[in-house]
């Protein structure tokens, strides 16, 4: 009888172990860096009043704070609207790409092309324009993820790249 209850507390033991051993693996994954995942959204557009927006590009990103040099940038949308179409200004290409790193930053470059050409037609096309943007990526003393536009320009002083609708 002695032998049985052994067995059967050394069995409630290993199994109570077992348990505790699970819920602190399990709480690992909790108490891991933050993660982030804003989006930017750029509207290119006349620099003159009444200051028409020609088009919308989104810039959206993946930060993590225990690791900024894994962060990632993708284009999540590019649009000439109808304002743009009728007036025969066309995007022509977004991307943007990492533009360096250090040991507590990255910085991404977005590049926005955009073309005049004929109104509704999209050719022949007479001038070409590029707006560029960038982004670092940190994170603050505590260790959250921080994503913030450090600069933003445009090849042509009649435009300029806005940041509201």
């Amino acid at each position: 009888m002695k032998l049985a209850r052994r067995k059967i507390a050394a069995a409630l033991f290993s199994l109570i172990a077992i348990s505790v051993g699970s819920l602190v693996a399990g709480a690992s994954p909790a108490s891991a860096a933050s993660c982030t995942y804003p989006t930017f959204q750029y509207f290119p557009g006349s620099s003159f009043p009444p200051s028409l927006r020609y088009g919308e590009v989104d810039f959206s990103f993946e930060a993590c704070g225990g690791s900024i040099g894994s962060s990632i940038a993708r284009v999540s949308r590019e649009s000439t609207n109808a304002t743009g179409e009728n007036l025969g200004f066309f995007l022509n290409g977004v991307s943007i790409v990492p533009n360096g790193s250090g040991s507590y930053y990255k910085d991404f470059i977005g590049v926005i092309g955009a073309k005049t050409c004929t109104p509704r037609v999209g050719w022949p096309c007479s001038r070409s324009y590029s707006f560029s943007v960038q982004f670092r990526v940190t994170s603050d003393r505590f260790g959250n993820p921080q994503v913030y536009e450090s600069w933003r320009s445009s090849s042509d002083p009649g435009l300029t790249l806005y940041s509201t609708p």
